[in-house]
């Protein structure tokens, strides 16, 4: 794989910042270790290969451990569709899947009603074949 861009913490509590302006409810980080599990979860790697095979498994990975851990006072959710079209467009994919469908898989996701495995097929059939 190229060059990865990964989200950091900072990236990410940005993300959340401007969810919470665009939108409503309170700033705020309810467990950091979770932040911070959910943000490494994409660059985690066994043996020098990712664990998360492309890109959009990866955009899958902040998607379910942010959605579901819900690491933010409010708005975790909002920031995990966010984090996913940032990470996206950060490593060179132009047409993103659309926002308010991906917000769809992201409540299905939180909700337990899907895995990550049908997450990392949704987004990868929405971005297949456009960077």
């Amino acid at each position: 794989m190229e060059d990865i861009i990964f989200l950091s913490v900072d990236d990410v509590l940005l993300l959340h910042t401007d969810t919470i302006e665009i939108g409503c409810g309170s700033y705020g980080i309810r467990d950091h270790s979770l932040l911070d599990a959910a943000v490494a979860m994409p660059r985690q790697q066994f043996g020098g290969d990712y664990l998360h095979q492309d890109l959009p498994g990866m955009a899958a990975s902040h998607m379910f451990h942010i959605s579901q851990s819900h690491p933010f006072i409010y708005g975790s959710k909002r920031t995990a569709v966010l984090s996913d079209l940032v990470f996206l467009s950060l490593n060179g994919i132009r047409e993103l899947p659309d926002p308010n469908e991906l917000e769809r898989v992201t409540l299905q996701v939180a909700a337990g009603e899907m895995g990550k495995d049908v997450s990392t097929r949704w987004i990868r059939n929405q971005v297949s074949g456009k960077k």
